[in-house]
């Protein structure tokens, strides 16, 4: 692992000044307080003021004091000076004895509490590094982690060349105990099953890696019949079983993205203590992924059937609108007759019959037969067309799941049940 982190322009970035500074920063970190005016040395030129005032301002903001004190932005410059009441341009004047640059340093550092690193304080960054570098792989973002931690710590911060160092050699070691948090998983058999992920599946014809993390293109029975193969597998393999409760994660998620990145012979030419990982946190994230996306696609797919059949009805009132009125024409015209306190009993078939002959009436009774809908104006018949359909996958993904719920007794779970042993044939 290499132990330069940045390029020689971005390393040189970070030992100077920022470009430009924000206004909540110079307010924040540049603002001298009575206490700070009062540390400065006495009996001091002007310029040794301002520089020992913005060696003060730039520990307090950065952690450290830049070599090059003129690479400090001039609004920079032009705040503090303010403050103290001298001309800007007597800053090109400080540093010319440096004697004198260090004995300021030497007193801000003292001023604000901070000081240098010692033997057991790298031992102790050493070990911070190693933890937040099993929750972040990201080398640069370990870099920012460290130096907001040796300000939180008031310690000086070293040289961009040594924090590098320390940051590759956090990662080294979270690649180790990664791998020895893991041995209880890793046995001989452990190993060999790991290794077939990355060989060709003869049934399938790529490897079971490449299988496993293809996504599903579509939300269809057999993209869900696909996601419960996966699942099936997984389970097989015991994956459900698997305590990594020792990991972050943040790094199991990063470790899952590396087997999703990389190819199968880039993983098989890794060594051991990268590639086991690698694959168990794979095969991990898969299992809790594959069982949301399966879980979400089966209810996609339950729901677009639901709303398919309540579309269906909308569209069949649409069609039958003209049948029913003429329905509620003829009701109108038979309960007239029925009604009607003249018409005598004995007479009012033949009077239905003279004003509704009885082939249109016979019609129309048959034509109410093909179009009445139920009391309760469910829409369960037109889903009842998408039995094929919603068998497909409903009788496999109720198979490998098991619900529960709060309430006792659930009918939701009640109705699961009867559904599990109507598919298995027990009732």
């Amino acid at each position: 692992m290499p132990v330069q982190l940045f390029t020689a322009a971005e390393r040189a970035r970070h030992n100077r000044f920022p470009e430009t500074m924000a206004y909540e920063d110079l307010v924040a970190f540049f603002t001298l307080s009575e206490s700070d005016i009062d540390s400065m040395p006495r009996s001091s030129a002007a310029h040794n003021r301002l520089g020992y005032a913005l060696q003060l301002c730039a520990l307090r903001f950065m952690g450290f004091v830049p070599n090059d004190l003129t690479s400090a932005p001039s609004e920079v410059v032009a705040y503090v000076a303010q403050q103290l009441a001298v001309d800007p341009t007597v800053f090109a004047a400080y540093g010319a004895r440096a004697h004198t640059r260090q004995d300021h340093l030497q007193a801000a550092q003292a001023h604000l509490g901070y000081r240098k690193m010692g033997q057991d304080d790298v031992e102790a960054l050493a070990h911070w590094l190693l933890e937040r570098a099993l929750e972040h792989d990201k080398p640069t973002l370990l870099y920012e982690l460290t130096c907001e931690k040796l300000r939180a710590e008031q310690l000086i911060r070293p040289g961009v060349t040594r924090l590098e160092r320390l940051v590759a050699e956090a990662r080294q070691r979270a690649q180790a105990e990664t791998f020895r948090r893991l041995g209880p998983l890793l046995s001989a058999g452990s190993t060999q099953f790991l290794d077939t992920l990355l060989a060709p599946d003869p049934d399938r014809d790529i490897t079971l890696l490449a299988w496993l993390r293809r996504p599903a293109m579509s939300n269809s029975p057999r993209a869900i019949l696909d996601n419960l193969d996966k699942l099936a597998f997984l389970r097989t393999a015991g994956v459900e079983h698997w305590d990594l409760a020792g990991l972050n994660p943040n790094r199991l998620k990063l470790l899952a993205q590396l087997a999703r990145k990389s190819s199968a012979q880039a993983l098989q030419r890794a060594p051991a203590a990268r590639r086991y990982p690698i694959l168990v946190a794979f095969l991990y994230q898969s299992l809790v992924e594959v069982t949301d996306d399966v879980i979400a696609m089966f209810d996609r797919c339950l729901a677009d059937a639901d709303a398919r059949a309540e579309q269906d009805v909308q569209e069949f009132r649409i069609a039958v609108a003209r049948a029913t009125n003429e329905k509620v024409h003829l009701f109108r015209e038979l309960g007239r007759v029925i009604l009607d306190p003249e018409i005598a009993d004995a007479a009012l078939r033949p009077t239905i019959y003279q004003r509704i002959p009885p082939l249109v009436l016979r019609r129309a009774v048959e034509e109410a037969d093909r179009i009445v809908r139920p009391l309760d104006e469910s829409y369960f018949d037109f889903l009842e067309t998408r039995y094929s359909y919603l068998r497909q996958f409903a009788p496999p993904f109720l198979e490998t799941f098991t619900f529960h719920s709060n309430r006792t007794p659930d009918p939701l779970l009640e109705a699961v049940a009867l559904l599990h042993a109507l598919n298995t044939g027990f009732v």
